[in-house]
C-alpha cells in the first residue's frame, strides 16, 4: 500500500523494520532450514565440548579413581586447586577459570557452570549438587533475550558452608564464614559469618 493510498483509508503505512517480541531470540532461517550444514559447522565446538568432559567433567572426577588422581586430572585440565582438596566425585568444571582454595571439601555432583571467574577460598565445605552459574544472558527492553551469553565473576570467602543443592547465581560475592542452607537461592552477596537460606535466600543469623 502506498503512502498516499494510507493516508486517504486512514491505514498504518508498513515498515521494514521488525520489533523484536518477549522471550528467547528465535534461530535464524539458515540454521533452521539447513541443519545438516550447521551441524557440521558446529563440529569444533562438538569437539571442545568433549574435552571438557574429559579433563574437567565426569571423566576426570569418576569414583573409579582415588581423589589424588581426580585432583591430577582437573589440574591438567586448568583447575587451580590447592594442596589438599577432598571429594570432587563426579563434578563438572566447564571452564579452566575456577580456583579452589586448600583444605576444602567438594562434594558429590558440584557444578561450576560457565566460563566466568570462580574462587573459591580456603577450608570451604560444599554439599552435593551445589551450582555455581557464571552465565546471564541480557534481556533488552522489549523482554527479548539474547541467545549470546555474558559472563560475571563468583567469589566463596575462606571456611563457608555451602548446603546440599544451593544454587549461587552470576556475580555474588559470599563473605567467608557463611553458611549457605540446603536448597537455597543466593542471588545477591552474602554478609560474612552469617546464615542464609530459603528461595531467595535471606539472612536469618
Amino acid at each position: 500500500m502506498s503512502s498516499s493510498v494510507a493516508k486517504e483509508t486512514g491505514s498504518p503505512v508498513a515498515t521494514s523494520v521488525a520489533k523484536s517480541s518477549p522471550g528467547a531470540t528465535p534461530l535464524p532461517a539458515r540454521e533452521v532450514d539447513h541443519p545438516v550444514r550447521m551441524g557440521l559447522a558446529l563440529l569444533p565446538d562438538d569437539a571442545r565440548q568433549a574435552l571438557r568432559w574429559l579433563l574437567r567433567g565426569h571423566a576426570a572426577t569418576s569414583t573409579f579413581f582415588p581423589t589424588a588422581v581426580r585432583r591430577a586430572l582437573l589440574r591438567l585440565g586448568g583447575v587451580k586447586l590447592g594442596r589438599v582438596i577432598w571429594g570432587l566425585e563426579r563434578c563438572w568444571f566447564e571452564s579452566e577459570h575456577v580456583s579452589i582454595g586448600a583444605g576444602c571439601a567438594i562434594n558429590s555432583e558440584c557444578s561450576f557452570e560457565g566460563h566466568g571467574i570462580i574462587v573459591v577460598g580456603r577450608d570451604v565445605l560444599f554439599g552435593p549438587e551445589v551450582m555455581i552459574l557464571t552465565s546471564d544472558h541480557h534481556i533488552d527492553s522489549d523482554g527479548e533475550v539474547s541467545r549470546s551469553a555474558t559472563y560475571r565473576e563468583v567469589r566463596i570467602g575462606d571456611r563457608c558452608w555451602i548446603g546440599a543443592r544451593v544454587m549461587i547465581m552470576p556475580g555474588v560475592t559470599i563473605g567467608e564464614g557463611t553458611v549457605i542452607g540446603a536448597g537455597a537461592l543466593v542471588t545477591k552477596d552474602c554478609d560474612p559469618g552469617a546464615v542464609y537460606v530459603g528461595v531467595p535466600a535471606k539472612r536469618v543469623r
